[in-house]
């Protein structure tokens, strides 16, 4: 997997033993051994350029970081002569995803990647559910329906912070809800930092009272769900709003992540208190969404994962939004290898649904008119 922050490849190997049953269902499975291969500097230079690359250019460097991703992957497995995976997943890179305008792009060729390890890879986990009207995002419910069905819902907090959260029939609302660690970066690097570490660095700001109306006035940001963006309108419409020279890097920092803190669970709480919601795309009529009830008065459970997770102050800062007489939500935290390589699990599922030919899309989540199953499949040989 490789996220949008540009931090690095994410390997994670996993084992997933199914459970014997006529539906697809797993019994047990774990994260054996995950790390980040972080990029070299001219690799990240060549991905973060990418969108304004011709088309001749921009599909040699498809098939050169397919090769790169190969190596790269074959080297982090000769370090664990004992783990021997029999398929192998990857997203690759998001250069453009526009699935307003029918079309999304992930690079990183995967008949390269098979080639290089000498094993079946599935790649292009996103344009299948795109052919049936859907966004082709999110794909993170997947993971957590397979993975942590333990859970009421999830919160990524990546380059982009997306989430999701169970219906009472199983189902997943989701979508993206901004920009997140890609922001916190870039406004941490005006201080000649890579990330801001705990957020400390917003800890010491104070609110900039003219940013929220203008984050709130994005059209996005007003959208029903399910919905997603892509990293140009990170770019293009969110951090030149952000980014305000005149304003301390500390009080952006501290501004955004109380904004951003105060959306998202503005946003858990409309889907929680969705009753019935009626929508043709999805062509059901009713979706009970999972939440606190009169009947059931304990606060859904939400897994936080992603980079962001690591932030210290904008965990806190969601906390924060949760009325601590009546708290509809528990945000919670887990391991730190399964809360950074949960992406890359999520890769290994859709790669093993693929090959036993089950959905690996969900049509609640993306909004397409159907579960269906995505990703090209390129053998070894």
């Amino acid at each position: 997997m490789s996220g949008s922050s540009l931090d690095g490849l994410d390997f994670a190997v996993c084992r997933f033993r199914l459970a014997e049953s006529e539906d697809f269902a797993l019994a047990e499975w774990e994260i054996m051994a995950a790390e980040t291969d972080p990029f070299p500097p001219t690799w990240e230079a060549r991905l973060r350029s990418a969108p304004a690359l011709p088309g001749r250019e921009l599909w040699r460097l498809h098939a050169d970081f397919g090769r790169w991703i190969g190596r790269r992957a074959a080297d982090y497995l000769g370090r664990h002569p004992s783990l021997r995976p029999s398929l192998v997943g990857s997203h690759g890179h998001t250069i453009f995803h526009e699935p307003d305008r029918g079309f999304t792009t992930q690079i990183g060729d995967g008949a390269f990647i098979a080639r290089a390890l000498g094993l079946t890879t599935v790649s292009e986990f996103r344009s299948g559910d795109l052919a049936v009207g859907g966004q082709g995002a999110p794909l993170a419910p997947i993971a957590d329906k397979y993975l942590f069905p333990q859970y009421d819902g999830f919160l990524n907090l990546g380059g982009i912070a997306n989430l999701s959260i169970k219906t009472a029939e199983g189902e997943y609302l989701a979508g993206d809800i901004s920009g997140c660690c890609q922001i916190l970066d870039r406004l941490a690097a005006r201080e000649g930092l890579a990330y801001d570490d705990g957020g400390r660095l917003s800890a010491g700001g104070s609110i900039a009272p003219a940013f929220a109306p203008k984050l709130e006035a994005l059209p996005f940001h007003n959208l029903p769900y399910p919905k997603s963006l892509g990293n140009t309108w990170v770019r293009e419409a969110l951090w030149p709003i952000v980014n305000d020279k005149e304003i301390a890097t500390a009080d952006c920092l501290y501004s955004f992540t109380v904004w951003l803190s105060e959306k998202i669970g503005k946003d858990f709480k409309q889907l929680g208190e969705i009753r019935e919601v009626a929508s043709s795309r999805l062509q059901v009529d009713r979706l009970q969404v999972a939440a606190a009830t009169e009947a059931n008065d304990e606060p859904s459970k939400i897994l936080i994962t992603g980079g962001g997770a690591r932030n210290t102050f904008l965990v806190n800062q969601l906390r924060a939004t949760q009325n601590s007489e009546n708290p509809r939500f528990n945000f919670l935290t887990t391991d730190p290898v399964t809360g950074d390589f949960k992406e890359a699990a999520l890769m290994a599922i859709c790669a093993l649904l693929r090959a036993q030919g089950q959905p690996n899309a969900l049509a609640s989540a993306t909004g397409a008119t159907q579960n269906n199953i995505n990703g090209a499949l390129y053998l070894a040989s």
